[in-house]
């Protein structure tokens, strides 16, 4: 079980040092577009970065639960990161600058 703490409180530093944050899309800008509609636009590039990683980690069989545990923190981890970069393509490509 100790694994699975040290995990958890390394993931914890790694996203602090990282600058992790949550976006609702109000840093997204596009001109003359009405913050609205970024948002919406921000909305539908996450349900498409959610949807093309929905299977990162659902084929792993831990033998523990150790190792479930491990490993749920990495697949998220890793899930978190490539959403967050299929979100800046997404929108990238349909104008918008980050501010």
């Amino acid at each position: 079980m100790n694994k699975a703490i040290l995990g958890a409180a390394l993931a914890g530093s790694l996203c602090l040092m990282t600058g992790c944050k949550t976006s609702d899309g109000n840093d997204w800008v596009k001109d003359e577009t009405p913050r609205s509609a970024a948002q919406q636009d921000y909305a539908q590039c996450k349900y498409q970065a959610e949807t093309a990683t929905a299977t990162i980690g659902t084929n792993d069989r831990p033998k523990t639960m150790t190792d479930a545990i491990g490993d749920g923190i990495g697949d998220g981890i890793v899930k978190g990161m490539e959403q967050s970069d299929l979100i800046k393509d997404c929108m990238r490509a349909r104008g918008y600058a980050q501010s």
